[in-house]
């Protein structure tokens, strides 16, 4: 019995596509907020990180790169080349933080020793360009190069353009054409460069994960069968010939109201322990939900291995259904995950975080009380380039192909979760690039007859209809 791809496949996909979104609407987000941009050209952003990534993934390529490649092995000098394309990035955004004083750690908390801040700079920088030289020509090391190289660029866009412009107290409008205007230069000076061929990434088809071959690229299906007796899952991995079943066990439905009652439970117990008292600070990097949904998904995982039997695919069943996921699409939502963790710890744990919320607020109290504004600006620049050359790679990744028109494909679904989630709220942003994902992908499956060309006229249709509702989005910019 082969089961059919439903609405929990199409949740996955809306998933994958929404992590995708939600790491360019961050960026947009931030920069809105803050320096005060409706940044039409984000989407040229992960264009150009996906470009990026090419220098190390094919180098052959990269016009003029390609003097220095042989297929996709590079000489010496490539490797030097590729080793100063990653350190002499990660230094200069630093530096743009506040200059040299930036680089002996005026940044840091406290006062640091200035040799030991620039030491701890240099060594970082060259650790990220050792791993991306040692790592070439993996897409992963790709893509750390894409991050550290739009952390510098997209500040430097931000202090020889947009800060101009501010200090001249150019209106919004103003803005949105500068925007507008710097998205055409960074597309049509990435064709020029590159030409307007697609290009795609050489991804391996196997991988080594401690010792073992794993597809990468080959999906891996789980099925689901629900039957009188209960629930059956069946993991199949479709890159061997012919496929072989991964692991195979059976829930009956008493085990299964064990599982939800076990999951329930420790997400209740999360919350009420994160929610009473306040021995961790008024600013919890874990607050009460965020402890429930984590001590709720370790209970599932949990109980759910203790809890299986013995399991074999039914002849029959009352419902089944099939989830197609390969290790390439988990590792978009794993990196989405963690980025999105990372910048939530440093929004609620660090200095610079709360420097970053107050400008939020209000940018003129927030300077008049002695936050350096500036560097807030730089700081916020530097998280959206990188967050966006990560989506944009990922992008690649996931649909084969690079084109000069990718980002600005992408720049309509971006802008929608920004406004669905509420304008004044970065975790808004987020919340709302998973409801525009989901509402691509669930939408072709749940309208018969509708192709994927309208995954974005569905995810607008969902838009208008909260913002009837609900004008202020759905966070209402808390």
């Amino acid at each position: 019995m082969v089961p059919s791809t439903e609405l929990a496949n199409a949740v996955v996909n809306g998933l994958v596509t929404g992590s995708i979104v939600a790491l360019g609407a961050i960026g947009l987000s931030l920069v809105y907020n803050i320096a005060e941009v409706p940044n039409f050209s984000h989407g040229e952003f992960l264009m150009l990180g996906a470009y990026v990534a090419l220098f190390v993934n094919q180098p052959d390529t990269v016009p003029v790169f390609e003097a220095l490649a042989d297929a996709r092995t590079l000489g010496t000098a490539g490797y030097v080349v590729l080793f100063a394309l990653t350190v002499v990035p990660v230094l200069s955004a630093v530096s743009l933080l506040g200059g040299t004083a930036a680089l002996k750690g005026s940044w840091w908390p406290g006062d640091p020793n200035p040799a030991v801040a620039l030491g701890a700079h240099a060594l970082a920088a060259a650790t990220l360009g050792a791993v991306v030289v040692v790592g070439f020509p993996s897409i992963w090391a790709g893509l750390l190069l894409s991050g550290a190289i739009l952390a510098a660029v997209a500040p430097l866009l931000e202090k020889g353009i947009f800060r101009k412009f501010r200090a001249k107290e150019a209106s919004l409008a103003t803005m949105l054409i500068v925007t507008l205007g710097l998205s055409f230069v960074l597309r049509f000076g990435t064709q020029a460069v590159y030409g307007g061929d697609v290009r795609t990434y050489e991804v391996p088809s196997v991988g080594n994960v401690f010792g073992y071959e794993v597809g990468l690229s080959a999906a891996k299906f789980f099925d689901f069968y629900a039957t009188s007796g209960g629930v059956t899952l069946d993991v199949i991995d479709t890159a061997p010939t012919p496929p072989e079943s991964m692991f195979a066990a059976t829930y009956s439905w008493v085990a299964v109201a064990a599982v939800l009652a076990v999951t329930l439970g420790a997400a209740y117990a999360g919350y009420r322990w994160r929610r009473g008292g306040d021995e961790f600070g008024a600013s919890r990097t874990v607050g009460p939900k965020l402890a429930a949904s984590a001590l709720g998904l370790a209970g599932f995982v949990a109980s759910l291995f203790l809890l299986a039997g013995p399991g074999s695919v039914p002849e029959s069943a009352a419902y089944s259904t099939r989830v197609r996921l390969s290790v390439m699409r988990a590792s978009v939502l794993f990196i989405a995950v963690g980025m999105m963790g990372s910048l939530h710890f440093l929004l609620q744990e660090t200095k610079l975080g709360t420097a970053m919320r107050a400008s939020s607020d209000n940018i003129d109290l927030a300077k008049i009380t002695g936050i350096n504004t500036d560097r807030v600006m730089m700081a916020t620049w530097i998280i959206a380039g990188a967050f966006a050359a990560v989506a944009g790679v990922m992008l690649g990744v996931l649909f084969s192909q690079l084109t000069v028109n990718m980002g600005f494909f992408l720049l309509l679904p971006m802008f929608a979760g920004v406004i669905l989630g509420g304008l004044q709220s970065v975790y808004g942003a987020i919340l709302g690039s998973y409801v525009v994902g989901l509402s691509m992908d669930v939408g072709i499956y749940a309208i018969p007859g509708v192709g994927s060309v309208y995954r974005i006229p569905i995810a607008f249709v969902i838009l208008f209809v909260v913002l009837l509702v609900k004008p202020e989005g759905i966070t209402g910019g808390s």
